[in-house]
């Protein structure tokens, strides 16, 4: 079979080949200079980084013609034998199929015999982690005194599995995972010397997708070449390998910091429907908004996010718009609805739950602004300006009014009219369409209602006896609903009143109904309650009557 396939094509010859690891490649290179060999090195890291390759690098490094050099020639009969993988006196072992002491056994039998042509006679083991107890105990006593003509390389993905008493016995070199710039360049080389034309972006989800590994990155890049030939379409990569589009994860964000319920569903419907993986999709979702805070947070972010200028100037402007607060609090739910989506029999509900669970919860401000916040509000309090005292307009209208002089005079009831002026009408439908959006059932009830005034000050509803209604909307946290809209529509200084709930109430109890409701209209008017709720983003759920000060 004359074809090879791209990661065995492109795989480094030489020490310089390689990517990603300059730290253990100098080291390496050092020793062979000074003449500094171990007799058994262990290679530790993720799935391809190069731990193999540069085994086989080192083992034509101190078998060349011309060596031990650091730079071998690949030219000399034993470095073709080593690339050809044909060398008699270098044995590569897999370790997961070649794992019980038998075949240890073996091997020590064998490492007694010199080297047929060679300097040193070296064993390549890979996987080494898969020997059973028994073969890691028969090798021991091999690793720690060797013959002076072997010489042992380890290669492992959980070297956290491999003995100690094999460890202490070996420098260990560990592999790190690639970045995903150093992955994207070599693409693009091998794709220009191949004569496939693929863009940049291509080239980044490829790399984004090999998670760290080269050799996964070319297997990708392979796949996209028999599926397309030299001509490789960003949207067809992007079926093909099932990967989330990037502007599907910005998309949702903005939808989820915006409140945009209805755009999130639609989004996951989309999804399904392509057949994405919705535990993926949080997952990337929940990298996204660690983007996001790290682009909060750092000044530089470039070099903490595997993104392009451009990928992040659009996360700056997302950012902008968010607390810190909130992005951590998104990040927790996400991570955790990940592990819900992995239990879950319908991923799709959960990932819809988790995505409106976010959009209903309250959004979180920075401890250091509030601190802010809260120190200036002190400061306006002890400049002499008391919570509880009354304006001079409110001293006004309450001359000659038979109540505390904490609390409102009966509202008036409005004249017959013949109904609600059309901007107000607008206004109100405008209200009750933005709590659908939230609680439908709660905007179907204030369908029923009748509106007794609505102004840009007052927002009077009366349930003309509905027990049910009154008891729906009267709830604490509808009424913080109809609040919070109320003011953002009507007007920030808007009083919102309920009434009529009973059949048969008392006297007793409408008089207290009518207290509570002049206290609260009170509380709500004071500039200082106003900038309290402004800053905490609240609302005044009841209202209590401290002690008598002395005037």
């Amino acid at each position: 079979m004359s074809y090879l396939v791209l990661a065995r094509k492109w795989r480094p010859q030489r020490f310089e080949e390689v990517i990603g690891q300059p730290h253990l490649i100098q080291t390496l290179r050092n020793a062979i200079s000074a003449g500094r060999l171990a007799h058994a090195y262990l290679f530790s890291g993720p799935r391809g980084v190069g731990k193999t390759s540069v085994a086989r690098i080192l083992a034509k490094a101190l078998n060349c013609k011309q060596g031990p050099s650091p730079t071998p020639c690949n030219e000399c009969e034993s470095c073709r034998e080593i690339t050809e993988a044909t060398a008699l006196d270098v044995l590569e072992i897999d370790g997961a199929s070649n794992r019980g002491i038998n075949e240890i056994r073996e091997l020590r039998e064998n490492i007694r015999y010199l080297p047929s042509k060679s300097p040193y006679k070296i064993y390549i083991i890979d996987e080494v982690h898969m020997l059973t107890p028994e073969a890691f105990n028969a090798l021991l006593k091999t690793l720690e005194e060797p013959p002076a003509h072997a010489v042992f390389i380890f290669a492992t993905t959980e070297a956290h599995r491999v003995p100690m008493t094999i460890l202490s016995r070996c420098q260990r070199f560990d592999f790190r995972r690639l970045a995903v710039s150093a992955i994207v360049e070599t693409l693009r080389r091998i794709a220009q010397d191949e004569g496939i034309r693929i863009s940049d972006t291509s080239l980044r989800v490829l790399a984004r997708e090999a998670e760290g590994s080269m050799r996964d990155a070319e297997s990708l890049l392979e796949q996209m070449i028999v599926f397309s030939g030299k001509e490789i379409d960003d949207n067809a990569l992007l079926e093909v390998l099932g990967v989330i589009d990037r502007q599907a994860l910005l998309d949702t964000a903005a939808a989820l910091l915006s409140g945009n319920a209805a755009r999130c569903l639609e989004i996951v419907e989309r999804l399904s429907v392509h057949g994405h993986d919705l535990r993926r999709f949080c997952q990337e979702l929940a990298v996204h908004f660690r983007d996001l805070l790290v682009v909060k947070i750092c000044e530089s972010p470039e070099e903490l996010v595997d993104l392009t200028a451009g990928e992040v100037a659009e996360l700056k402007e997302q950012a902008e718009r968010v607390s810190k607060a909130t992005l951590q609090q998104f990040l927790h739910f996400l991570m955790r609805g990940e592990e819900e989506i992995r239990r879950a029999s319908n991923p799709k509900l959960v990932m819809e739950m988790t995505l409106l669970r976010l959009i209903q919860m309250p959004r979180l401000m920075e401890i250091d602004r509030l601190i802010v916040q809260v120190r200036q509000l002190e400061e306006r309090l002890n400049r002499g300006i008391e919570l509880g005292a009354p304006s001079p307009e409110d001293r006004e209208e309450e001359q000659g009014a038979d109540v505390s002089p904490y609390m409102e005079p009966p509202h008036e009831e409005p004249p017959d009219a013949p109904g609600v002026a059309d901007a107000a009408r607008g206004s109100w439908k405008d209200l009750v369409a933005r709590i659908r959006e939230q609680k439908p059932a709660l905007a179907g009830t204030l369908e029923r209602v009748k509106v007794k005034e609505i102004s840009s000050g007052r927002l009077e509803l009366d349930f003309s006896g509905h027990t049910f209604d009154y008891e729906l909307v009267t709830e604490r946290e509808n009424m913080a609903l109809l609040q919070t809209l109320g003011r953002e529509i009507l007007g920030p200084q808007v009083e919102i009143s309920v009434a009529g709930g009973g059949r048969e109430g008392t006297s007793e109890r409408r008089a207290a109904t009518d207290r509570q409701r002049r206290l609260r209209q009170k509380a709500l008017r004071h500039p200082l309650v106003n900038e309290a709720l402004e800053i905490f983003g609240g609302q005044v759920v009841e209202v209590k009557i401290g002690p008598d000060k002395a005037s």
